[in-house]
Order: C-alpha cells, then sequence, then structure tokens
C-alpha cells in the first residue's frame, strides 16, 4: 500500500515541469529544444552541430524570436523549424500545453477545450491538434505488395434533416478527400489528400506500395499511366458498366 502510494506521489521531471512550461514562452522554448535535440542543439538545414544562441546586443539576453544561428551555412532558425510546430506563430506555450492534454487525457481533447484553455481562436486549435494527432501516428511501416486496391472518398458533415437544401457527395464539395490504399488480405493505408489529381493519387501509391505489385483501382482518369509505374499492371473497375 505504502510503495503503491509513493509510485502515485513521485512524479516524472516532466510532468513536474509542465505548469510552468504551459504559462511562460521562454521555458515552453527551452523545453522543445531539450526534447527536440535531446541537448545537441542541430542546425536543421544542414545538420551541423556548429551553432550558438542569437542574443541581443545591448543587454546580452535571448534574441526575442528565440533564434539560433549556424556557424557552417550561416542561416539562422528556431527549434520549430523542420518539426511539426513549424508554420505556425502559435505560442509554444500552448502547443506544450496541447501535447500534455493530448497524450494524457483517456477520451481524448477536443479542439473547443484548446481554444477555451489557452484563448486562442478555434482554427488555431483545431490546426493545434491536426498537426498533434499527425505527429503522434505511428510509422507507417514496410511497403504494401500484391494485389492492392485503391480508392478515394470524401469525408465531411452531414446534412442536417429537413434543411431543404440540397447536399453534393464527393467531388466538387467541401469535404476532405482520403485516400485508401489496401493490399489483399494484408495491411492498409490511408491518409487525408489535399485533392484527388494524378500527381497526388500516384505520388501517395509511390510512396506506399512496392513497384512490382498490381493496382486495382475505378475509372477515375487520375490512376491513368499506372500501368508503367508498377510491373504487375494496372486493372480498372467499371463502375459505369454495373461492375
Amino acid at each position: 500500500m505504502k510503495e503503491n502510494r509513493r509510485a502515485h506521489l513521485d512524479k516524472s521531471d516532466v510532468v513536474k515541469e509542465m505548469p510552468a512550461v504551459c504559462s511562460n514562452e521562454a521555458l515552453a522554448v527551452e523545453f522543445f529544444e531539450r526534447k527536440i535535440w535531446s541537448g545537441t542543439p542541430r542546425c536543421p538545414h544542414c545538420q551541423s552541430t556548429n551553432v550558438y544562441k542569437m542574443v541581443d546586443a545591448k543587454n546580452g539576453e535571448r534574441n526575442k524570436r528565440f533564434l539560433w544561428r549556424c556557424h557552417d551555412c550561416k542561416k539562422q532558425f528556431t527549434v520549430r523549424v523542420g518539426t511539426v510546430l513549424e508554420e505556425s506563430r502559435i505560442p509554444l506555450r500552448h502547443w506544450a500545453y496541447a501535447f500534455w492534454r493530448a497524450v494524457t487525457s483517456k477520451k481524448g481533447v477536443s479542439a473547443l477545450e484548446i481554444k477555451r484553455q489557452c484563448q486562442i481562436s478555434y482554427p488555431s486549435s483545431l490546426f493545434l491538434l491536426h498537426r498533434i494527432r499527425y505527429a503522434m501516428t505511428p510509422g507507417s511501416g514496410p511497403k504494401l505488395k500484391g494485389v492492392i486496391e485503391a480508392d478515394e472518398t470524401y469525408v465531411g458533415g452531414k446534412p442536417r434533416p429537413g434543411d431543404g437544401k440540397v447536399h453534393k457527395r464527393g467531388r466538387g464539395t467541401r469535404k476532405s478527400p482520403v485516400f485508401a490504399i489496401v493490399e489483399r488480405n494484408g495491411s492498409i493505408r490511408r491518409s487525408v489528400v489535399p485533392n484527388v489529381s494524378g500527381r497526388t493519387l500516384r505520388g501517395a501509391l509511390q510512396e506506399c506500395v512496392d513497384p512490382s505489385s498490381r493496382i486495382i483501382t475505378d475509372e477515375l482518369s487520375a490512376y491513368n499511366g499506372l500501368h508503367k509505374m508498377f510491373a504487375g499492371g494496372h486493372e480498372v473497375v467499371q463502375h459505369s458498366i454495373g461492375e
């Protein structure tokens, strides 16, 4: 009983840090720098460790943007570059809080909850959670082989009953396209794609499927040319004639 109580009271260093990290931007930046670089700052552009913190010439304090500079390639960077934190101006203390809630909440955390607790906009909180979920996704694993079936679908909100509007399905709507690749009697790969152009879908197939495979798709013109990319060939299911 005493051992269980002691285990409950003993907190990891990360858990002890989190309240301060989630409320202080400088502490949040230093926290991510330690975790991402594992104690050795590294330039994301050339991978050199010959880097230094940029400081204010007047007071010697750290640069307000928390910049680093590489002695080798001369480029400036922050801990955000090359990570899911990049291309975002959302303070890192909010990222820390969202990561914390995402991994400790038994039933997950909603974007509305992040919005309320961090006092940021809903689009920003949704962006945070999308990036965090992407970062937490396990690796894709080995490429799929053999007979491969591929298809796309569209996912979005359902129309409200009785609203009197005509709701389209699929292409031409604001719904998000999702691309799925299935290995017969095997694994599956799926991802949200920006569009269903030939370049996007062919690129997704090349990334996930072994070139020796045989590909089966529907009649969508975006799949044209797959027989040149996969040794097993490309077969088409013709839905237009009832297949």
